[in-house]
């Protein structure tokens, strides 16, 4: 009869290196790594491990191990400590929960809880309102990816009965620690000669990336290898928690989990899990392999899968996205179901199918590339044959017109769309390319896309190769454009332009610039005439001194300059109209400026805040030289939108091709209220005009309108101010005095807390582009969980809503679905509203946080009609 041993009290067991080799001796008396029976010493912080200590002698107990850690004061029996069911002596209290703004509670991690992952999870009220928390990881005495069987194990236990080289039972607050792996439990066997320890009544195991918690257990003590019935568990890394009837871990670490349900919720929150018949998660793998693969919200099945790789770490994976869902009455069911493909950690894929009923299907696909010096976005669209248009008109106004009795057949037409957006930097040198290109002029108003490309009122064609080098710049790049609108006549492409900036200081704070220019401008002036017909080349050059001179109370600056143009155009024969005689002409400008301004402040003091008002006077003078412009062609010159700061330019023009003759002052006061403290700005307000002393001569063509005869300009006047809380207004307005008539005016109230509380009021009035126009728009939550989106934007001249949207959304830490209803009028002119049909659709999108996502067009109408809103990122909804 072999011999039994009993102790009782607390006792720890160290087994260094305990090695798993078949028929080994054990009980051999020179054996000095056997292991040591430890008992809390007098004093109660420490391990008394001494011969005397009450170990039995036949095993041969040493000294205190190397490493052997203090007793964990957090240490609470689970027979003592409250908060603990009765029945199945788990922990039910609340104080397993802390909350991160408030001190942590000692936290029983050493007895059983009855939600695992209550256990491991946080309170945070500085959360974004529905989202209570995340999972706690508690710190590794190891680094993460340490081998723990290279580590000895240590035992804890209340009380210890053992069968020499036969098995150990051990009772009451069992721990067993090796490297980072934790494993408590209530009560525990371990036999000798397997190294396997069985528990009957219930286990934790901790160890990094993952946290299990079963009925029944059991595991190998040298290796992974381990099995666990009726299991609750967390992956910390994947963030997922769940049950499963049986979890098995191999020896390498690979994990099977059998009937498991799962879910990235946080506890207390089933709003979706997956229920899966089989799932396969190896070592160190981006996604688990789950057959038999259930969706549930709130319990009700929704999706099934036979099989399904489903990502358990935050790295990309190729996989379907969940689908995009849409319905338009001009445009019937709108269906995409986008595919990811991470072909490397530096360059990916996006491929989207799509169905939309009423035009028939097509596809989209969207290729980025990363690396050290550039990151490039290739985009394409194809929708063959759309059912609904012919490549002039769609099919409604075909009708309309006579149809087919009066204008033949209506061939459905293809759509298409490309484009590039590439950005780079090798040392001085940068690059750039914006490129984009579609079918035809309705295409973004027919179908629009999910691509990177916004413009809808004409499309860039741009490459630029920069370099920068102290006080040089250079630009070698070339732009054209694709109209959408109805204008007839093409803009000119630049093709190339050479730019070149120098500057240099010289003596004292005198310094000198020099720019320059060299462009070619080309376009299709077939049926064009005059000077709208030329084309040809631009040569420029710009020296110009400058004495820049800047005090604590202001500040002055003087320059003067020389602006030489020189032309080589070219007229086609038969342009009919004016036909230039000059096909080289030359243009010398000389212009000085005078540029002053003053700072004064003073303290205030304003309902308890301290303040700083300034008051900020500003002159500029500019004279520019007269010169005949009429025969010059206009590539690129257009006339500036006036407001306030059109009152400091050296050039009432855009471009080069007009630059005005000047003899003006203009005269400007800015005051700003700004915090003493952090200098914060809470007002600003800004007011000025200019005083001609001569009348301008140089227009864009034609005679000097009446304002470019009168001794003034019209006022300008522009504000902001930081209200309270986060309201923030803004204004601006032009007012003619000598017609006493506001020429153009716009104001704006917005209140924007967080991505979730935003209201915006605003209004816009231009008289020269006959618009009048009215814009309100909110995001804003109701309760905790629903929250309310909608935009107005209504055009007072046609009377008509331009865009109008509203929609609902319900959301939580697991949970978004968003309806929304949308009528609008799309004209890329923005003028003539009264002609357009309005579309009317309804948009659905739900989100599984954590899982997937679909229905991103709602995010597209909200980033754009909500001012201020900002949608997550494509990461959120990523699945497979």
């Amino acid at each position: 009869m072999k011999n039994s041993w009993l102790l009782a009290g607390a006792v720890a067991v160290c087994i260094s290196a305990w090695t798993d080799v078949e028929g080994a001796e054990t009980d051999s008396a020179e054996d000095e790594s056997r292991g040591y029976v430890c008992v809390p010493d007098v004093a109660g912080d420490g391990w008394d491990c001494s011969a005397d200590a009450g170990q039995s002698p036949a095993l041969n107990w040493g000294t205190v191990p190397p490493g052997k850690p203090a007793r964990d004061q957090g240490h609470t029996s689970v027979e003592s400590a409250t908060g603990i069911d009765p029945v199945t002596g788990l922990s039910t209290d609340p104080a397993d929960w802390y909350r991160a703004t408030e001190p942590r509670p000692t936290l029983p991690e050493y007895a059983l809880a009855p939600d695992l992952a209550a256990l491991l999870y946080k309170l945070d009220p500085q959360s974004d309102g529905f989202c209570p928390g995340e999972y706690r990881v508690r710190s590794y005495p190891h680094p993460a990816q340490a081998d723990d069987s290279q580590f000895p194990i240590f035992i804890e236990a209340d009380q210890l009965h053992t069968e020499l080289d036969v098995s150990a039972d051990l009772h009451g607050n069992v721990l067993v620690q090796q490297g980072n792996r934790k494993i408590v439990a209530p009560q525990a066997k371990l036999a000798y000669d397997t190294r396997i320890a069985t528990f009957d009544e219930g286990v934790r195991l901790d160890q990094p990336g993952m946290v299990m918690q079963g009925g029944q257990a059991s595991m190998h003590l040298n290796t992974k290898q381990a099995t666990l019935n009726d299991v609750q568990f967390v992956l910390l890394d994947a963030q997922i928690r769940g049950r499963a009837t049986q979890i098995q871990q191999s020896p390498e670490g690979d994990l099977t989990l059998a009937e498991n349900d799962f879910t990235r919720c946080e506890p207390d929150n089933n709003g979706w899990s997956l229920r899966t018949r089989k799932l396969v998660i190896e070592k160190d793998a981006v996604f688990g392999t789950a057959k038999g693969a259930v969706l549930r919200v709130k319990s009700v099945p929704v999706f099934y899968s036979p099989w399904l790789e489903f990502p358990v770490s935050d790295e990309r994976v190729s996989g379907f996205l969940f689908p995009n869902l849409g319905y338009s009455d001009e445009d019937g069911v709108d269906v995409s179901i986008p595919y990811y493909l991470n072909l490397a950690p530096n360059y990916d894929a996006t491929i989207i199918p799509l169905y939309i009923s009423d035009r028939g299907a097509g596809g989209e696909l969207e290729l980025r590339h990363m690396s050290s010096w550039q990151s490039t976005v290739l985009s394409g669209a194809m929708l063959p044959g759309d059912d609904l248009y012919n490549g002039f008109v769609d099919r409604e106004d075909f009708d309309e017109a006579g149809g087919e009795a009066l204008l033949g057949s209506f061939d459905p037409a293809d759509r298409w769309l490309g484009a590039i957006d590439h950005s780079g930097q090798i040392g001085n040198f940068r690059t750039r390319i914006d490129f984009a290109s579609v079918s035809d002029r309705d295409y973004f108003r027919d179908l629009g896309s999910d691509l990177s490309v916004s413009s809808r009122r004409e499309l860039q064609r741009r490459a630029e190769l920069q370099y920068a080098s102290g006080g040089l710049f250079m630009r070698l790049w070339a732009q054209r454009f694709q109209r959408l609108d109805e204008v007839q006549i093409d803009d000119y492409e630049r093709l190339p332009e050479l730019e070149l900036v120098y500057n240099r200081g010289l003596v004292g704070p005198l310094e000198f610039s020099l720019g320059a220019k060299i462009s070619e401008f080309d376009r299709d002036n077939e049926g064009l005439s005059g000077l709208a017909s030329l084309t040809g080349s631009r040569t420029h050059f710009e020296p110009r001194l400058r004495v820049p001179l800047a005090w604590p109370f202001g500040f002055m600056t003087l320059s003067g300059g020389y602006r030489y143009t020189a032309y080589d155009l070219d007229q086609p024969v038969d342009a009919g109209g004016l036909q230039i005689a000059d096909t080289s002409p030359d243009r010398r400008i000389g212009l000085g400026s005078f540029d002053a301004g003053l700072f004064f402040e003073r303290d205030l003091n304003w309902f308890g805040q301290s303040l700083v008002q300034t008051l900020e006077p500003r002159v500029y003078y500019l004279y520019q030289e007269y010169e005949d412009q009429d025969e010059l062609p206009r590539f690129d010159a257009s006339r500036l939108t006036f407001g306030y700061s059109q009152l400091f330019r050296d050039n009432r023009f855009s471009g080069l091709d007009r630059i005005g003759d000047a003899d003006q002052a203009s005269v400007g006061l800015t005051t700003r209220f700004l915090s003493s403290q952090t200098g914060r700005e809470y007002f600003r307000f800004s007011v000025g005009e200019i005083f001609y002393f001569n009348d301008r001569r140089v227009t864009l063509s034609g005679n000097p309108a009446i304002d470019e005869m009168r001794d003034s300009s019209a006022i300008a006047t522009e504000m902001s101010a930081l209200l309270a809380g986060n309201w923030r207004l803004t204004g601006n307005m032009v007012w003619n005095p000598h017609d006493n008539a506001v020429e153009e005016s716009g104001a704006g109230i917005q209140y924007r807390r967080d991505n979730r509380h935003i209201f915006n009021v605003g209004f816009r009035k231009r008289v020269e582009d006959d618009i009048e126009q009215s814009d309100l728009s909110a995001y804003w939550p109701i309760t905790d969980h629903l929250a309310i989106m909608g935009r107005w934007n209504y055009d007072l001249v046609s009377k008509r809503t331009i865009e109008g949207f509203g929609g609902i959304e319900y959301s939580d830490c697991c949970l978004q679905v968003r309806l929304m209803a949308r009528r609008f009028l799309d004209s890329p002119t923005a003028r003539d509203f009264e002609f357009i049909e309005a579309d009317d659709g309804i948009f659905l999108q739900i989100v599984f946080k954590g899982l997937a996502g679909f229905g991103t067009k709602v995010e597209s109408v909200l980033e754009r009609g909500v001012r201020g809103y900002r949608a997550p990122s494509a990461q959120d909804y990523f699945t497979n």
